[in-house]
Order: structure tokens, then sequence, then C-alpha cells
């Protein structure tokens, strides 16, 4: 197993700290998991066929401690499973030169349940997240670290992603039009987190791309295009002051 995909498929997830508490489950030849922030603002699927070890579930209580761990080894690596009469305590993880780290299991219970997603709204328009869209909105958050909000907003026939908007107040912002492949607009604004969108982006950066769908009733979608896994993102409507 390559260290770097099993990385790849921690930051997927784990969004530069959002989410550290998490089932991961295998068949023995793929790996997946879902994920709730601690302030349910955002909620996502990982999959990978490009991981897999022993068949069974196991709970990651803190992932920046197992990542910080993973980083010692070297690139190729091998996965066990430690258990007591028959129930998983522990990974261990070692490389080609002897190096091993052993990580301890959390008991399932203890993590948050990620809801299902069922009923999805009417996703009004669809935005294509290339090279340029992802680049332009990660300079603007760097820009406006203090910007907590995105938001997706039509006039005039023109969609655009404001950050740092507010309707009453005259703010900092940045603002960009965006191309639609679906949809003709919105017909009201849609606000949501800034901070978790530019980490999706960075963490599923070496896509060929990607789409942003969104609904003014409170969700948006992201989904990426990457080689051996499946990304899905789902972000929870910001009612702005």
């Amino acid at each position: 197993m390559q260290k770097s995909i099993l990385e790849r498929f921690i930051s997927k997830y784990n969004l530069n700290g959002a989410a550290e508490s998490v089932l991961w489950t295998t068949d023995g030849t793929s790996l997946s998991t879902g994920f709730i922030s601690d302030d349910k603002n955002v909620l996502g699927f990982i999959s990978t066929s490009e991981l897999g070890f022993e068949e069974g579930e196991y709970a990651i209580y803190n992932t920046t401690v197992l990542r910080g761990m993973i980083g010692v080894l070297d690139e190729d690596i091998e996965i066990g499973v430690n258990k007591v009469k028959g129930s998983a305590k522990s990974l261990g993880l070692h490389d080609t030169a002897a190096a091993k780290v052993t990580f301890v299991l959390a008991d399932p219970s203890i993590l948050n349940n990620v809801p299902d997603v069922k009923a999805m709204p009417d996703f009004l328009i669809e935005i294509a997240l290339d090279s340029k869209f992802m680049n332009t909105f990660v300079k603007g958050k760097n820009a406006l670290p203090d910007v907590e909000t995105f938001t997706v907003l039509t006039e005039n026939g023109k969609t655009q992603i404001i950050l740092g908007y507010s309707a009453s107040q005259n703010t900092n912002r940045v603002a960009f039009n965006v191309e639609l492949i679906k949809g003709e607009g919105l017909d009201e604004q849609a606000s949501f987190s800034a901070r978790y969108l530019k980490d999706i982006l960075l963490a599923n950066k070496e896509a060929r791309g990607g789409t942003l769908k969104v609904s003014n009733k409170g969700l948006s979608y992201v989904s990426f295009d990457v080689d051996g896994f499946k990304v899905e993102y789902y972000l929870i409507g910001i009612k702005l002051a």
C-alpha cells in the first residue's frame, strides 16, 4: 500500500481538522468513510478502490494524531489489525525499513452519527470547479482570512461567487463571475462556509475537475472526478445576519 494514497484519503475527509472522529469501513479491497464537522456545516462521503486491508470497521477518534504517526513511515506500508478476543483494538502500520507505529482504535459508539442524505432539494444551478475557479476562490479566501462565508448570487442574468457579502453593510469582499453548466440562476442568494469550501478545494487539488451544485433551500453539493476516489461533500446553508 502507498502511504501517499492513504494520506490523500485522510485529507479529503479531515479537511484541515474539521472532522477528527470517523469510522473507516473496508471490504478488503476498498476503503470508505463518512464524516460530519463538529459545527454541522459540512458532511461528506469518501471512498477509494486504491486502499484495503482486513475487512471490518475501525473507529478513528483522533485523525490528526494518526496523520502524524503515518508521517513517520516510508512510502510503502502495510496495515495490520491487532485484536483481543476477536475485537479490533489497534492498527499496526509498518514500512519496509522496519519502522512501525501502533494506533489505538476507539469504541464506535462514541463517534458522531453521519446522517444519510436522502431528501435532496432541487439544485437550481451547477458550476464547474475548474482550475480557474479553484485558484480564484483559494486566493480570495486567503486575502480575507476572517471572512466566514461565501455567497452565490444571481443578478441581471449573471451568477457570482462573493466572499464577504453583506446586504446591509459596506464590507471588504472578493467577487467573481461563474459560468453555469446547468440552470439559469438562483431566485435568492445562498451562503455557505468559505473555510470548508477552501479546504475541500485544497484537499482535491489533483482532481481533473469537479462540480458545485447549489440550492437556495440551504444546501450545496460538491463532487470531484479523482482517479480511484469517489468524493462527495454537502455544505449546509448559513443565514447571514
